[in-house]
């Protein structure tokens, strides 16, 4: 007797390879992971690794990458260095009246596995810690990477870094 093949042997090897063809043929995602470099010397994959760097460009749920992140960034000190804040409380409050809090670890990262939360856009969200606190002053309207609008250098199209200082506020304190 011959024995048949099963979905298991002929559908699924082939769906899984079109897969893989289909996320290692976006030239754009891939010279945007590109573009990050390699990893800090010393620091692995890991929680704490890559801080001030768009997480979900890695982290989105796509067959072959790390875990599904919802939301996830870094909190520096001020918008124009790396200092990271540690033990800071994230707020997000998506549209539909929904809340998450995440802390910030020793790199100033945090993250919101897409299991645990899916926020509702646009999202507003603040940041406590270090006996301050300050409240984005804009909504994110759909990419829950942090990164993705905060980046070096601060200028017309980027704020800076998510910080908890707030050089605007300061700066007009007395």
């Amino acid at each position: 007797m011959i024995a048949q093949p099963s979905f298991v042997t002929l559908v699924l090897p082939a769906a899984l390879a079109a897969a893989l063809a289909q996320s290692a043929c976006d030239p754009v995602r891939s010279d945007q992971i590109s573009a990050l470099g390699g990893e800090t010397n010393g620091v692995g994959p890991g929680p704490t690794h890559r801080p001030g760097q768009p997480c979900l460009l890695c982290h989105d749920g796509k067959l072959g990458n790390p875990v599904e992140f919802a939301v996830a960034g870094t909190v520096f000190r001020f918008a124009s260095d790396r200092q990271p804040v540690s033990g800071a409380t994230v707020t997000l409050r998506g549209a539909d009246g929904s809340t998450f809090e995440a802390s910030t670890n020793a790199a100033g990262n945090f993250y919101v596995l897409a299991q645990e939360w899916t926020p509702a856009y646009p999202m507003r969200v603040s940041i406590a810690g270090e006996g301050r606190s300050v409240d984005m002053k804009t909504h994110i309207g759909r990419d829950g990477s942090c990164a993705g609008c905060h980046f070096d250098p601060a200028g017309p199209d980027s704020y800076g870094h998510v910080s908890l200082v707030d050089p605007f506020a300061d700066a007009a304190a007395p």
